[in-house]
């Protein structure tokens, strides 16, 4: 939902939107004129403040929410502080460089992703969630068999982008080590860089034991492809329910219910991050009505066309979103920098 350039504030109440937003992402109370005159020097009126309140009131960027109440920001306001009004913000180097050096000590996707969810998390300081990266389509890169009985064979399947899959086939007839590691040979040779589908399709040609093998492989990737719930990982769940919009034992109940359904999690995640740019979702903007309370900040990571995930972070629409853009931008593009040197 962009700004339009009819909407665009005066420079004056564009400066009280701002303080609005601020003081109430720090403060988690109401903002009233009063508060704006003793703290900011606008060099202009408290009455001219109050007017110039009660016109953003009117506009829809904040809101009243009980009678002689300061105000608090909208939906609509938060939109326009972001897109408008907000300093960009930037991780300190020191901060950069200490992540850098934790993810680095890592050696795989797994272990990356538990260090940039904790980071994502503390440094946002509301829940960070990651999506591990999967193979837009997973892809064949090599196969081993190995005789475990005459009968009997270990199917060890390799795929592009590092993972290992394992499955028992029970032969036809008996079968040597040494066919079964020229057969090996022979595929991953033919079949690099094939998917699922191609797989199917060298079954349906083939006989024996080479059909066995291929369509156990195509099975196996085809599992690949297909999303799976324990794929989403969160951290700072313990912070974000300290916030003082989880008093309310409705909020808080929907939160949990939230963390605890990984499938919708999943859903949720492929559902706000469109595309190749970060997108950031406020409130009533969420395509889900539970959560119309919570903003959402999500950015992909990962080789296009080749393996992608989702960095995210989760919290009240009281968010501190220049810090939290800050971080999601960082370890989005620190976790595809890592995936480019390892899986390409």
């Amino acid at each position: 939902m962009p700004v339009k350039r009819s909407e665009v504030l005066s420079t004056r109440r564009g400066r009280i939107l701002q303080i609005i937003v601020g003081d109430y992402i720090e403060h988690a109370a109401p903002v009233g004129s009063e508060h704006v005159v003793r703290h900011h020097d606008l060099g202009v009126s408290s009455a001219t403040i109050r007017n110039d309140m009660a016109v953003l009131e009117d506009e829809g960027y904040i809101a009243q929410p009980h009678t002689s109440a300061g105000r608090i920001p909208s939906d609509k306001g938060y939109r326009y502080f972001i897109e408008v009004l907000m300093e960009p913000v930037e991780l300190p180097a020191d901060v950069q460089q200490q992540i850098s050096a934790e993810l680095h000590q890592e050696g795989d996707l797994g272990e990356w992703t538990k260090v940039a969810t904790d980071a994502l998390s503390q440094l946002a300081r509301t829940m960070g969630l990651i999506t591990m990266a999967r193979a837009t389509s997973a892809r064949f890169k090599h196969v081993e068999l190995v005789s475990v009985q005459d009968m009997v064979a270990l199917l060890i399947l390799v795929l592009q982008e590092g993972r290992v899959r394992q499955q028992m086939l029970h032969l036809d007839t008996p079968v040597t080590q040494d066919a079964l590691s020229a057969l090996s040979h022979r595929l991953s040779a033919s079949l690099a860089g094939m998917g699922a589908i191609q797989l199917q399709q060298h079954a349906e040609a083939a006989t024996g034991l080479e059909e066995q093998v291929l369509r156990a492989a195509a099975r196996l990737m085809e599992a690949e492809d297909a999303p799976r719930s324990d794929d989403v990982h969160y951290g700072g769940l313990r912070a974000l329910m300290q916030e003082p919009e989880f008093g309310s034992g409705q909020r808080l109940r929907t939160l949990m219910e939230v963390v605890e359904d990984r499938e919708f999690l999943l859903g949720l995640l492929r559902r706000v991050s469109g595309g190749e740019a970060m997108q950031v979702v406020i409130g009533g903007e969420n395509p889900e009505e539970t959560l119309r309370e919570f903003s959402i900040i999500a950015a992909p990571y990962g080789l296009p066309g080749q393996m992608a995930g989702t960095i995210a972070v989760m919290g009240p629409t009281r968010m501190r979103y220049g810090q939290a853009l800050a971080a999601v931008q960082y370890l989005a593009r620190s976790m595809t920098d890592l995936m480019a040197q390892h899986y390409r």
